[in-house]
């Protein structure tokens, strides 16, 4: 500890705040502090925001008598908690620890329980519109636990949410180091708490839970339904959350939704930011396909990639799975995987057949046809030209896959109504105009073809 008064004793300081605390409190909460005592008031600088919420909230009397008897004289200063600048703005490379992630240890658990995979970091989650603000408010939380309290982080199963959690608690782990992290599936948490009503032994599990500086929830719709455990959990979140502790919740849908929850729960999970992540689009999940492709002996090329990309939509779990089976068949077969028979190897994952190609490939074909954009055929303009496209590919994704109105809606972020319309609408001008027709099935032809 660093301290720029020549006649402040930094053993004093300690002596009497450890006599009024504990031993662990120092390490983790005042052993960074800078102090400055002076003639108007006793200036307390924190390395961080969460730092200097905790010493202000819950240390500040101890703080402050400490420090009079370190040598900051009896007078009734006031003290003043501030964040250092300089060593909260230190650079970081956004790279996480592969330390554990929970500094509270459980020889029961095995490592690879206590150890998430070296790969979810943040520097290998790719960033895309779907995931861009969820991204932020993680690395915000990761960098400055407390800024948003409680986070909770919503999306379908699969898209990203755990590598977010996983990250967070990487770097908050790495970028504070003192802090007790613990991240936990809601199942664990449910099973947790089992044994320890079945063990008499609830004073364990809430030390477990309730002594963490942030503790990160993941899976929570688990909990629907399990009154005695969300009972629990409630006030488990009263606890960390008065205490300033940092909370994130991962979910695979938003609060409003968990209809099987008490309100008080729905609200208090609601009282922070809310972020959701959607399906991956085709860009991202291209970038995905490339990252996780480097680490394959056998790379497929770029146009099997794209393949891959243009047909698993859903999930990126699913990404995973596809290239595992390309790959495989490639090294298994010892020969170089083409295009086509990519296709027929995914057949059976996407459910299409060889030729049946994605809403984004039939817009990606009418911008071409059309000599527009797909930004232009997915905006709201209504311009002859995108507007024409935007229906040509309303009417082929509508033949050419087995999605319904309101799933072709979503696609070209428009209501079911809109795609009714287009569909009849493209019907009607190919029964009046060969030319039209002519150029709606050039178009449907390009499309069977790799």
């Amino acid at each position: 500890m660093n301290l720029p008064s020549t006649r402040f004793d930094h053993n004093v300081f300690r002596k009497v705040l450890t006599a009024s605390t504990s031993i662990d409190s120092w390490s983790r909460w005042f052993k960074d502090l800078l102090v400055s005592p002076n003639t108007s008031e006793i200036v307390v600088e924190a390395p961080s925001r969460f730092v200097a919420n905790q010493v202000k909230t819950r240390f500040l009397r101890e703080v402050e008598e400490a420090a009079r008897s370190a040598g900051a004289g009896t007078s009734p200063l006031g003290v003043r908690v501030t964040v250092n600048k300089t060593d909260a703005a230190r650079p970081s490379n956004g790279r996480a620890s592969t330390a554990p992630v929970e500094s509270v240890k459980k020889p029961q658990e095995s490592p690879a329980k206590r150890h998430p995979s070296n790969f979810h970091r943040f520097d290998t989650f790719e960033v895309g519109p779907s995931n861009r603000f969820a991204h932020a408010a993680a690395w915000t939380v990761a960098e400055d636990p407390g800024v948003y309290n409680p986070l909770f982080i919503y999306g379908a199963s699969g898209v990203g949410k755990s590598h977010l959690l996983y990250a967070i608690a990487n770097h908050a782990r790495r970028r504070h180091p003192s802090l007790v992290v613990r991240y936990c599936t809601s199942e664990a948490f449910v099973q947790s708490f089992i044994q320890c009503v079945g063990r008499r032994q609830m004073d364990d599990f809430r030390r477990r839970f309730r002594q963490v500086d942030m503790l990160l929830l993941d899976d929570f719709q688990f909990l629907e339904g399990k009154e005695q455990t969300l009972e629990e959990f409630f006030w488990t979140f009263n606890s960390l959350h008065q205490d300033g502790k940092q909370i994130v919740l991962g979910c695979d849908r938003p609060p409003r939704d968990l209809t099987a929850m008490e309100e008080r729960i729905r609200s208090r999970v609601t009282g922070g930011l809310l972020a959701d992540v959607a399906l991956p689009c085709l860009e991202t999940r291209l970038a995905i396909l490339r990252r996780l492709n480097a680490d394959y002996p056998q790379s497929l090329p770029p146009e099997v990639l794209s393949i891959v990309a243009e047909r698993i939509t859903d999930n990126i779990r699913d990404l995973q799975s596809a290239l595992h089976r390309l790959s495989a068949y490639s090294k298994l077969v010892n020969q170089p995987l083409t295009p086509q028979r990519a296709s027929e190897l995914l057949a059976p994952l996407t459910g299409f057949s060889r030729s049946a190609p994605t809403p984004e490939r039939i817009i990606a074909s009418c911008a071409k046809a059309f000599d527009t954009s797909v930004a232009e055929i997915l905006d709201r303009n209504r311009r002859p030209i995108p507007s024409a496209a935007r229906r040509v590919a309303m009417y082929l994704t509508r033949e050419l896959t087995d999605l319904s109105y309101p799933r072709i809606g979503k696609a070209f972020g428009r209501d079911h109504s809109t795609v009714i319309s287009a569909y009849r609408g493209t019907l009607s001008q190919m029964s009046t105009n060969k030319g039209f027709a002519d150029r709606v099935s050039a178009i449907h032809s390009s499309l069977h073809t790799y």
